[in-house]
């Protein structure tokens, strides 16, 4: 189960967000698809409580860039995003990361953040795997 799989948690918490080398300590692809099974098993209280602390710490900017990302993916359910609400942010990186992978393919969290997607930048990456080490520590201080 997902909660229990402390080696994996310790992995992700001591991630060094400045590391976006890609000298491949973690992949991007790698702390999506951890991202992305922390959504699907966490309740939506504790997610959605995580998310906001997270998105809640970036520039209006930032949050205009993912909600445009999330808009453009081709492979996720969300059409619209309000990037200056915040709850219909987290709704809409919510469902594009819990989004199925496409036949043969990544899920649509890890074709952003893959090599040429939308959210491929080091900046991005680098709060991409921010994130991971947030929910990292959490389940290692549980």
């Amino acid at each position: 189960m997902f909660f229990d799989q402390k080696d994996l948690h310790e992995k992700m918490a001591r991630i060094d967000p400045r590391d976006t080398n890609g000298d491949g300590v973690v992949t991007a692809q790698e702390t999506a698809a951890y991202i992305q099974e922390y959504l699907k098993n966490a309740s939506p209280e504790e997610r959605d409580a995580l998310l906001k602390d997270y998105m809640g710490g970036l520039s209006d900017e930032d949050r205009r860039q993912m909600g445009d990302a999330i808009v453009q993916s081709p492979a996720n359910p969300v059409q619209e995003v309000r990037h200056g609400d915040l709850g219909d942010l987290i709704g809409a990186f919510t469902r594009t990361a819990q989004a199925p992978a496409q036949p043969g393919g990544p899920s649509p969290l890890e074709a952003a953040f893959a090599q040429g997607g939308l959210l491929s930048s080091p900046a991005a990456k680098a709060g991409l795997l921010g994130l991971a080490a947030m929910i990292g520590s959490k389940y290692l201080r549980k």
